[in-house]
């Protein structure tokens, strides 16, 4: 614990009351995570004096390992990791990502990728309109690896016919819809992150504000997940996340 950075500190009464409720609420594993965990929680007094600890895991937070030796299974562990995306901790997107995964039915099947020469999969797969005809012949695991001037020429093709905010809402769309872990990482996951890349970062982060399908949503959070900060990206989601996994 003594080796591990200070990331954050929570001092805002509210922000603590809401911390307090979601790491002391859920049931006991009967079981101790031998893992160190992804973070860990030290709670001090009002002289800064230590007074207590927990290791945080993706679904459960483990107080005092060595005096209980019993994992708590946290009720709503999304709510949790949002709360301290909100205090500036990156890595939400990462710990949430299973359950929007299952609560938006994203996890593979038989089919890895979306099939070339197969009109209803573009449609399926939010493949915005203006992309059709240059996609239809193109795989999913094919669309990841096109080269850098198809990827520029699909980025203008969509921003020139749909405008950049219109754009950004269909690429996240689009992610949102692939399937994990292949397609999202390696296929139509990957061309969509890098036309993202290729837009305006300050029209990236205006779209944000606006949206609102689970789609949109889930896509935002798997394109997050890639950033090496996403703290900021999960805050201005946060209220569409929940409203997303309250839906579902």
């Amino acid at each position: 614990m003594a080796a591990r950075p200070v990331i954050a500190s929570i001092v805002d009464s509210g922000l603590l009351v809401e911390l307090r409720t979601l790491t002391t609420s859920g049931s006991f594993s009967g079981d101790l995570c031998r893992c160190d965990g992804d973070l860990t929680l030290t709670l001090h007094d009002a002289g800064d004096a230590l007074i207590g600890s927990a290791t945080l895991h993706p679904t459960a937070v483990s107080w005092e390992r060595e005096r209980f030796a019993n994992d708590l299974d946290i009720s709503h562990s999304s709510s949790l990791h949002l709360l301290l995306a909100r205090a500036g901790i990156n890595g939400a997107s990462n710990r949430i990502l299973g359950e929007l995964l299952t609560v938006s039915g994203l996890h593979e099947g038989e089919q890895q990728f979306r099939p070339a020469d197969d009109a209803e999969a573009l449609v399926a797969h939010r493949v915005p309109a203006p992309l059709a005809e240059a996609l239809s012949k193109v795989s999913g695991d094919a669309a990841g690896q096109l080269d850098q001037e198809s990827v520029r020429r699909l980025t203008r093709r969509l921003v020139e016919s749909e405008g950049d905010t219109r754009a950004v809402r269909q690429l996240f769309a689009w992610l949102g819809t692939a399937t994990w872990p292949t397609e999202a990482i390696s296929g139509d996951g990957q061309l969509v992150r890098r036309m993202l890349d290729g837009l305006e970062p300050a029209v990236v982060e205006r779209t944000l504000h606006e949206l609102s399908t689970p789609s949109e949503v889930m896509g935002a959070v798997a394109w997050a997940a890639f950033l090496e900060e996403d703290a900021g990206v999960i805050g201005i989601i946060e209220p569409a996340i929940r409203r997303h996994l309250t839906k579902s």
